[in-house]
């Protein structure tokens, strides 16, 4: 058989993985496509998702592709994953012809793989360009091109370009509260980021003593503040874009609007409760439970400097109750300023 490696750290696995193996059966007439991901990559200094995290996340995008496997092979050893000592393995164990499929980005440092010369003698070496470039060579490697598929790993890591992840995997991601940090991290300053993880875990402590989704929760809390660093020209346009009626109120509260709409838009969020609870979350206009929950965690938040502990007691108690006590007093607070 002819089979098509492509190798790599899968971090998460996204579409621009998936054309490539497509890709691989159309131009290379292989007739398999194994995806290896790597237990510890030689030349990645940061830490992996969990072995077990991207296998799942392979899986579940390779399940429509009858032709597509999952190759562990690489996850079998403890020591860093050398293509070298894979190819060799590989050989040792079957008889098939093989192709190893990189990209651009990793034909750029082809060099710094262990016995490059080595290597493209033991198999077929194939580039797929996914971005019209293509780096010149001195390896035998054939280069072949394909349709652009303008994302990487490391930016869906950050919260960009989901859209190019199978639904599947996106759901996973959620379920299991992968790189979502990460995705409000990159967007807000580091104080802020710290108030919406404190905010977070007391939702979350909130719709557990209230019989609530703790996920759900979890990530109103997360991303409630996600659009508070957008500056004001930005979420003007939002605003005019999406509800052009909340323009009336100051600028401070607007974050609320359009952090609703982008958990949607950008972040693939499709829940009603978590972006009803975003909206409210600043003016406490929602007796939802969950936009109840959200109000009185941003208000009560551990991290301010006074004393929240009794309200927290009650809103866990009873979180109603909790919310009646946290806008009354939002209220006195506010027309003390005035």
């Amino acid at each position: 058989m002819r089979i098509a490696i492509i190798g790599g750290s899968f971090d998460p696995i996204h579409y621009g993985h998936i054309h490539m193996g497509l890709e691989s059966i159309k131009q290379l007439k292989v007739d398999e496509v194994w995806f290896m991901p790597t237990k510890i990559t030689p030349l990645k200094d940061r830490e992996l998702t969990s072995v077990e995290d991207r296998v799942s996340m392979i899986k579940l995008a390779i399940e429509p592709y009858a032709n597509f496997k999952l190759c562990t092979l690489e996850l079998e050893r403890e020591e860093k994953s050398y293509t070298i000592d894979t190819l060799r393995e590989l050989k040792k164990r079957y008889k098939h012809e093989f192709y190893w499929i990189i990209g651009n980005d990793q034909l750029e440092q082809f060099d710094r793989w262990k016995d490059p010369e080595k290597l493209v003698k033991m198999a077929q070496f194939v580039c797929f360009d996914r971005d019209h470039m293509l780096t010149k060579t001195s390896y035998d490697i054939k280069r072949l091109h394909m349709e652009c598929m303008p994302v990487s790993s490391s930016e869906i890591r950050m919260g960009n370009k989901l859209n190019y992840l199978p639904l599947k995997v996106l759901d996973y991601i959620y379920a299991n509260r992968l790189y979502v940090k990460e995705f409000v991290a990159s967007r807000v300053p580091e104080h802020r980021y710290r108030h919406s993880l404190s905010v977070a875990n007391l939702c979350e402590e909130f719709a557990r003593n209230n019989g609530l989704d703790v996920n759900v929760a979890y990530y109103i809390g997360l991303f409630h503040d996600v659009c508070k660093a957008m500056p004001k020209d930005r979420m003007l346009c939002w605003i005019k874009a999406i509800c052009p009626e909340n323009e009336k109120y100051a600028p401070p509260v607007w974050h609320g609007f359009v952090g609703a709409e982008v958990v949607d838009r950008i972040f693939y969020i499709k829940d009603w409760r978590i972006k009803n609870a975003i909206y409210h979350h600043v003016l406490g206009t929602s007796t939802d439970p969950y936009a109840m929950a959200v109000f009185c965690a941003d208000k009560l938040d551990p991290l301010r400097d006074y004393d929240t502990s009794k309200s927290i007691q009650l809103c866990k108690q009873d979180l109603y109750k909790g919310f009646l006590k946290v806008k009354e007093d939002n209220e006195r607070y506010l027309q003390k300023g005035k």
